[in-house]
Order: structure tokens, then sequence, then C-alpha cells
């Protein structure tokens, strides 16, 4: 009885910690305000639709993602936007899933048809922010607006019991394991230890190349090069060094690192920056899709050109399209 009540508090306490939210978000979306509309969300953070599953990284994207929707709000002439949470609970101590109904209405009548979305929201410095949101419609693309709404599909998913968010409290910790394995691999010339950490398919991308690693031959010359490197002279240090990493679902993670490659002490090449999405697969996290900031635009190559720029993961899928490059 008493195991009872405590799960009944802690739905009630989840529920309206997601309503705040909620209630936070569609004011600012009504008004167009994106400043406010800020403070909800994290960065990055995962949108799906029916058609759309992609990252939203950067401020240009994030603007342009809420403008859009409150441009189409006023468009469609909806003077209430009304999202009501259905159900939530806690799945660790600072991360709340549940789903609610968003209603457009202008006066009492419904713009488009009312629409059911998935949540999940993050205690990101005492403060709960989206970092997941999945909705019941088509939306043709990205920025999404409801001019183009189109109703199909669920996003109610069974419950899984194998959910990595229900275990793991510090994803960073996780990510700098799965890069500390990855790069022992390369370090000891263990081809196939690398090649288990790796879910073939996956895509490799850089400024200007796309490549899709299908089979152990592909991965190959990617891996020799970072061998040789190491072995051949030009440097005598790989660190992999985690910076960021956030979970995307219940078994995906996006992470961001440094490749650090030294001589003597001293940096034998500007550091890589990376974004590498992982996913866990039976006992295991393995490598889905990984983007470097290099300046080659072949594949494979002698050495790394770093830059400073790392495409975004909505940048990747413009360009790669019809690729496996969704979540």
């Amino acid at each position: 009885m008493v195991e009872g009540s405590g799960n009944h508090i802690q739905r009630a306490d989840a529920m309206s910690l997601m309503q705040d939210v909620l209630d936070t978000q569609s004011r600012a979306l009504l008004d167009g305000d994106v400043a406010t509309m800020r403070t909800t969300l994290n960065t990055p953070y995962r949108r799906i639709t029916m058609d759309v599953d992609l990252i939203v990284e950067n401020e240009a994207d994030l603007h342009a993602g809420v403008s859009a929707f409150s441009n189409s709000l006023r468009s469609l002439g909806v003077n209430q936007l009304i999202r009501l949470a259905t159900d939530a609970e806690f799945i660790n101590d600072q991360m709340i899933e549940g789903h609610y109904v968003t209603h457009a209405l202008r006066n009492a009548t419904k713009m488009v048809p009312s629409y059911l979305n998935r949540i999940v929201l993050q205690n990101v410095d005492g403060v709960w922010r989206t970092i997941e949101v999945a909705s019941e419609f088509e939306s043709r693309g990205w920025p999404i607006n409801l001019m183009h709404f189109a109703s199909q599909g669920t996003v109610r998913n069974p419950k899984d019991m194998h959910d990595q968010r229900r275990n793991v409290n510090n994803p960073l910790r996780v990510y700098q394991q799965f890069l500390d394995r990855l790069t022992d691999a390369t370090r000891e010339r263990d081809f196939d230890a690398y090649i288990a950490l790796c879910d073939l398919p996956y895509t490799y991308h850089g400024n200007a190349l796309d490549t899709l690693m299908s089979t152990p031959e592909d991965v190959r010359p990617l891996f020799d090069m970072t061998v040789d490197m190491i072995s051949g002279g030009k440097a005598d240090t790989f660190e992999r060094k985690a910076e960021t990493a956030q979970f995307m679902g219940p078994n995906i993670m996006c992470g961001y690192h440094n490749s650090v490659f030294s001589k003597d002490g001293q940096e034998a090449i500007p550091a890589i920056k990376t974004r590498m999405i992982l996913k866990h697969i039976g006992m295991g996290w393995k490598l889905k899709h990984v983007t470097d900031s290099i300046a080659n635009d072949t594949y494979p190559y002698s050495a790394p050109e770093p830059t400073d720029a790392l495409l975004t993961h909505r940048e990747i899928q413009k360009r790669t399209k019809s690729w496996p490059t969704s979540l």
C-alpha cells in the first residue's frame, strides 16, 4: 500500500513538472517568443515526426524551428494552443518521459486535428528542458510547421525494459568508456576488437565526403590510417577526449569529442572535432554514425586535414537524403 502511494505521488510530480514545461512552451509558441522557448530546450535535442528524425544541434536550427512553428500558428489563425499531459514518469532521477495531446484552436474551432506527442525532459542545471519530442504527424521536412500537417501513425511505443536511460545517469562517462575501448583497439592494432564496436552498416562523414561502411573491408582503410599515424612517426600518442554526451532515445546516444594526436608531448596535428552516434545492441554500445571536422574530399585518405567546422546531423541528412542516417 505504501509502495503504491509512493508511485502515485511520483507520477503526479512528473505530470506536474511536465505540464509546467508544456504550458511555458505553448505560451511562447503562440507569442513567437523564441527566447522563452529556448529556455525550455536543451541542445542537442532530437525531433521526430512520422517523416523526420533529426538532431537539432545549433542556435540557427533551433531558432528556425521555433519561428516556423509559431508562424504557422499565426497563419492558421490559432489563438489557443493547448497541450495537455496524459501520462508521465521518471525514467531516472533526472529524466521524465510522457505523452501529451496538442489542440490548436481558433476560439473553439480546431484548425488542425488534435495530435499525440511523446516528450522526454531532462533536469539541466536545475531546469527541466526538452531533449526529445516526437509528434504524430507528417511534416515534410525541417523546419516543422502545421501548414503541411498530415496526421498519421503513432508515437506511443511499448515500454522498453532494456531502456538504457533507466540504468545510466551519466551518459558522458559511458561515452568516454566507449571511446577508450575504440582507441585501445587502434593502439593495439586489434581490428577485430575495433569492428566488434561497430554496427555495420555505419556512415562516416567529413566536411566534403560521405562514406557508407557496409563491410569490415570498408572500415579497414580508416583503421589502418590511424594506426599508421601512431606507428609511422607522425604521432606517438592518440587520445579521444569526450566533451558532451546525451541520450537521444532508449538505446541511442549522441556524443561529441576531440581526437588528439601528439608527438613528444606536443600537438602533432590540430585536434579533430567529432560527433558519434552510438546504438545499444545486445550487451553494449556500438558505432552507428560518425562525423569528423576534416576537409578531405576523398576516402580513403593518407592523413586527415582538420578544420574548425563540424557539420550538423541535419546538414548530413540533407546531403545524403536516402542514406541510413536517421536515428
